[in-house]
């Protein structure tokens, strides 16, 4: 994740908007919109499907480690693609065909990069006991949060210098690294399914959306959490452009760096101490109060021209982040069928790659005039989405939902037991 989560936030924030730019000279937020949206699409529908594929993969490396360590491999060269735009020998052969080579390089890292992520989350449940999920769901995020720090100080430095080829050959040469590693240390974790519950690809793809156990109340969190997770995306893409105009004054470089070292810090913490919380206390209320503060927050970080001012919201609001961020998936978790656990955590993730695509197809019409009321309204139109997401999750994934589902999934094993016992 440490990997994955450098390329997707440094590509998405800093790469695509920069590359871009230089090739397109008006609408440039509704290109990087309809870009993120569409490759965004493509990563959710290869997260989904790989999660089914690997429930069913009998190799002798494991279900998941196939998956995992071809995605990080072959995104390399997706990754490096745009560079050609960027050499001075052949620049000018592919100027005609530059944004076309973008869609390609980004495209093509959603679809590797999320090949290994739909692989990648069910380890929450194959090998992770139920006891430390929230404190291994903080830690996940912690190493996201990590890549995300890295891509943020080490690229918009890069960029800043005009080196933004060698930021696109570091990214994808660390995402290729960590994948191996995590193949690696893995080994003999990683069991394999029986060669009997193999699926042909057609199959995976038509039972991407059917699913043998039915938990309701954990497809009601993951709408809750995409719902708060647009509001965290709203300016994934454009923050760039935000501080371009929002704080004229300051490089968007460095004021991205400040803001982005500063969120991802808090956040970091933030999400290590409530993922060992919601292992002591419960997940729930950390989740609901998160929603709740991140509304307040965002909403004060959209009415205030005040540099500094923003930069204490942005760390009031990243403290109430790393619940959402550690807690929710432990909770979606707790909720999975240990046999279809492949594709119910790809279905969590929908928590972030939907909201991702919808939070850059929504915010980029918004932004269509890139004016100081323009970023208002995303900042007003997230904090409502945080709200909503509480309201949501309040109603729908109460506390007694939850308990009747823990109960159910303990009659059901303690019945699959007992069948497994009988001569």
């Amino acid at each position: 994740m440490l990997g994955a989560n450098l390329v997707w936030v440094s590509y998405s924030a800093i790469l695509l908007p920069t590359l871009v730019e230089n090739v397109v000279a008006e609408s440039k937020g509704i290109y990087v919109g309809m870009i993120g949206f569409f490759g965004t699409l493509i990563a959710m529908i290869v997260s989904i499907l790989f999660g089914v594929i690997s429930d069913h993969t009998s190799s002798k490396w494991g279900k998941r480690t196939p998956a995992i360590l071809t995605g990080a491999v072959l995104a390399l060269p997706l990754i490096g693609l745009p560079t050609l735009l960027l050499s001075p020998a052949f620049g000018t052969m592919f100027l005609p065909l530059a944004l076309p080579i973008i869609v390609i390089s980004y495209f093509g890292m959603q679809f590797f990069t999320n090949m290994g992520n739909g692989a990648w989350w069910p380890l929450l449940v194959d090998v992770v006991t139920e006891n430390q999920r929230g404190l291994a769901s903080g830690i996940q995020g912690f190493m996201a949060l990590i890549g995300s720090a890295v891509g943020i100080l080490l690229v918009t430095g890069l960029n800043q210098r005009g080196q933004t080829g060698s930021a696109l050959w570091i990214v994808g040469g660390i995402l290729a690294l960590t994948g191996i590693i995590n193949a690696w240390v893995i080994r003999g974790k990683d069991q394999p399914a029986a060669p009997s519950q193999q699926i042909r690809i057609y199959r995976a793809v038509r039972d991407m959306f059917k699913v043998r156990t039915r938990v309701v109340v954990f497809f009601w969190l993951v709408l809750a959490v995409l719902l708060a997770n647009m509001g965290i995306n709203s300016l994934q893409f454009f923050a760039r452009y935000f501080f371009e105009v929002y704080f004229p004054g300051i490089s968007p470089d460095a004021a991205f760096r400040l803001m982005g070292g500063i969120s991802l810090g808090v956040t970091m913490l933030s999400a290590i101490g409530s993922g060992f919380l919601s292992d002591k206390i419960g997940r729930r209320s950390l989740i609901l109060y998160a929603m709740i503060a991140c509304a307040v927050t965002t909403l004060g970080m959209g009415l205030t021209h005040d540099f500094t001012l923003f930069l204490i919201l942005t760390a009031l609001r990243s403290i109430a982040i790393g619940p959402i961020l550690a807690s929710a998936p432990a909770l979606a978790s707790d909720l999975s069928p240990r046999e279809e656990a492949g594709q119910y955590m790809a279905y969590n993730n929908l928590s972030t790659s939907l909201s991702t695509a919808l939070s850059a197809l929504l915010f980029g019409f918004v932004l269509a005039s890139m004016t100081k009321t323009s970023f208002m309204y995303v900042f007003v139109l997230s904090a409502i989405l945080f709200l909503l997401g509480g309201i949501l999750f309040s109603i729908k994934v109460s506390q007694k939902a939850l308990d009747d589902q823990f109960k159910i999934s303990a009659d059901e094993m303690g019945d699959l037991a007992r069948i497994k016992t009988v001569p």
